[in-house]
């Protein structure tokens, strides 16, 4: 077989691979999920492994914490977050009167330039417009209450996820070594450098970034209660969570915590401590915690972070979203190993390839 053959193998492979991937979304994330949880614990079992502790015993004990971990952190929460809902559910009224308030003077001076039947028809379709929002959303969580497909899929995500974490954390090895052997034999060097380079680059992005948003998470949780705004640690604990998609989490966190506190305080210098906190926060994350703990480990301009979210959301949904950066990440050592491989070859230098090389590819192809 040709090289050029052997490319275009390699490339239908690939597309036939994320055609069956893109089939099968609506029942991979229990999967992609165990797989990530045995990713990320494998660097522990084998620390137990060199302390003579064997494989098996390390992996149920991982397993175990990890989810054992999860379950307790959501007994502790779902109590607390029920709690802030009914709080905030109590507090809605009051808060649309205070926003009401701060909008009057602005509906005041845009009376001078609109007439008074204008102002009262967009106030009625306002009204209407809300009205339809708060209905279609009752409606969407009613939906994923009664769905047959989400209820199966959250199900398989609490029984499956374990199962397959375990197997796939207890075979590592296996099958680490089952994948070595189906590389074609003359690129083997190659490739296992290439898969070396993407886990160290796909690792150290991970735990730089689970870093990030546990500091960024803490940081606004005590900064935001500091400052006595409801809600507090639950915003905090949303944008540490939502750190780990870049810009999108700090952009959200401001946009909740500036909307509670314009419904919360009646001066601007409150809503101005709460916008300098997001200031002080993005200034630290950007400047000395992004580039100490993540640096540039993952080798990608920031246009292609949001454009890889964006396409792995459109693709894949939140498991798309959830894979994006690690699969761009992987992408793009293979893109600057084929950009090097390009700017070294005859195509690029303009040279002609050896007569003893050309004559070795025509006695390869077949007759």
């Amino acid at each position: 077989m040709t090289k050029e053959r052997q490319i275009w193998l390699w490339i239908g492979l690939g597309i036939a691979f994320i055609g069956g991937l893109y089939l099968l979304k609506s029942i991979l994330m229990p999967f992609l999920t165990g797989l990530l949880v045995a990713y990320a614990m494998n660097p522990a079992v084998r620390f137990f492994e060199r302390w003579g502790i064997s494989r098996g015993l390390g992996t149920a004990f991982m397993v175990l914490s990890f989810f054992f971990s999860i379950g307790l952190l959501l007994f502790i929460a779902i109590p607390f977050i029920q709690t802030e809902l009914l709080y905030l559910a109590s507090r809605v009224p009051q808060y649309g009167e205070r926003l009401l308030a701060a909008v009057k003077p602005l509906l005041d001076e845009a009376s001078h330039y609109i007439q008074p039947t204008d102002i009262e028809r967009l106030r009625s379709l306002a009204s209407s417009y809300m009205g339809e929002v708060l209905t279609w959303g009752i409606r969407l969580l009613a939906g994923i209450l009664t769905n047959s497909l989400a209820l199966a899929n959250l199900i398989s995500l609490i029984v499956v996820t374990p199962v397959v974490a375990f197997y796939c954390l207890r075979d590592w090895g296996k099958i680490i070594t089952t994948i070595d052997s189906w590389l074609p034999r003359p690129y083997e060097s190659t490739l296992r450098h290439l898969f070396q380079e993407m886990n160290t680059t796909i690792g150290g992005f991970a735990r730089g970034q689970a870093l990030v948003c546990l500091i960024v998470g803490i940081y606004y949780s005590i900064a935001l209660t500091l400052a006595n705004l409801d809600f507090s640690l639950v915003v905090g604990v949303v944008i540490g969570i939502m750190a780990f998609i870049p810009y999108v989490g700090a952009l959200f966190g401001f946009m909740l915590s500036i909307g509670i506190a314009l419904s919360q305080f009646s001066d601007w210098e409150s809503v101005g401590i709460i916008a300098g906190i997001f200031l002080v926060g993005q200034t630290l994350e950007g400047y000395l915690l992004i580039p100490y703990f993540v640096g540039d480990r993952i080798r990608l301009h920031p246009v292609w972070v949001i454009f890889a979210l964006l396409a792995g959301g459109f693709l894949y949904g939140f498991v798309g979203i959830l894979f994006a950066l690690p699969v761009a990440a992987a992408i793009g050592v293979l893109v600057r190993y084929g950009l090097q491989t390009y700017l070294k070859s005859p195509y690029y230098l303009g040279k002609t390839l050896p007569l003893s090389k050309k004559s070795r590819e025509a006695a390869d192809s077949p007759s």
